[in-house]
C-alpha cells in the first residue's frame, strides 16, 4: 500500500565539504596591500557536529616616509562547528553553526630603512630588521551555509579572536599575524564570505 514519504524517511548525504573563502580577494584592493587565500574542509561525523580545519597564507606589504614594512606566512586553524537550525527534512543541508577554532601562524616579518629623525644626534637610517615568529589564539566563530542546489553551498561567518601570545616580539610588534590580524592586539574581528562544495560520498 503507498504511504506518503515522511521527513524522517528520507536520506541525508554525508562527504568532506571543501571551501573556498571569497572574501580574502578583496584584500588585495585594501591599502596597505594584502595578499591571501584560504581554504577549509569539514565533516558531518555526528548529526550537526562538524570537525572543520582551514589553512591559508596572508603577506602584506607597506611602504612608508620613514621606513618599509612586511610580513606573510601560513597558518592553520582546527576546530568544530555545531548546527543549530532544525530542519524537517534531512535532506536539507542548510546550517547555522557556532564553533570554536585554535590557531597557528608561522611568518615572518622585517622592516628596512627605517629613518630615525633625532635632534640632538642627528637622523641616521637603522639596519634592517627580521625576525620569525609564530603566533596562537582561539576563536569564537558563528555563521550561516545555504545549500542553493544539492552539495553547493554559499555562506559567510563572523569570528571574535583572541591572541595568546601578544607579546611574540618584544622589540617590533607584526603589523599582521597571518590568520589572526594585526599583531599590535590581543583581540580581533574577522569575516569570512565562502563558497562550499560537498563531495556526496554516501546517503543514509
Amino acid at each position: 500500500m503507498w504511504r506518503p514519504v515522511s521527513g524522517q524517511d528520507t536520506l541525508r548525504t554525508y562527504g568532506p565539504r571543501f571551501g573556498l573563502d571569497l572574501a580574502r580577494f578583496a584584500f588585495i584592493l585594501a591599502d596597505p596591500s594584502e595578499i591571501g587565500a584560504e581554504a577549509s574542509v569539514d565533516f558531518e561525523i555526528l548529526r550537526n557536529l562538524y570537525p572543520v580545519f582551514e589553512l591559508g597564507y596572508n603577506s602584506i606589504s607597506e611602504s612608508e616616509e620613514y621606513f618599509k614594512y612586511s610580513a606573510g606566512g601560513i597558518y592553520g586553524r582546527a576546530g568544530f562547528d555545531y548546527n543549530f537550525l532544525k530542519l524537517k527534512d534531512r535532506s536539507q543541508h542548510h546550517t547555522f553553526t557556532i564553533g570554536a577554532r585554535y590557531g597557528l601562524s608561522v611568518f615572518s616579518h622585517s622592516a628596512e630603512d627605517i629613518y630615525i629623525q633625532n635632534a640632538y644626534w642627528g637622523d641616521y637610517v637603522s639596519n634592517s630588521y627580521e625576525k620569525d615568529l609564530r603566533g596562537h589564539w582561539v576563536e569564537l566563530v558563528g555563521g550561516i551555509k545555504a545549500e542553493l542546489v544539492p552539495n553547493l553551498f554559499l555562506g559567510w561567518s563572523l569570528r571574535y579572536k583572541i591572541l595568546l601570545n601578544p607579546d611574540m616580539d618584544p622589540l617590533v610588534a607584526p603589523e599582521l599575524v597571518p590568520g589572526f590580524g594585526t599583531g599590535g592586539e590581543d583581540r580581533s574581528f574577522g569575516i569570512s564570505y565562502s563558497i562550499f562544495y560537498k563531495i556526496p560520498l554516501f546517503k543514509k
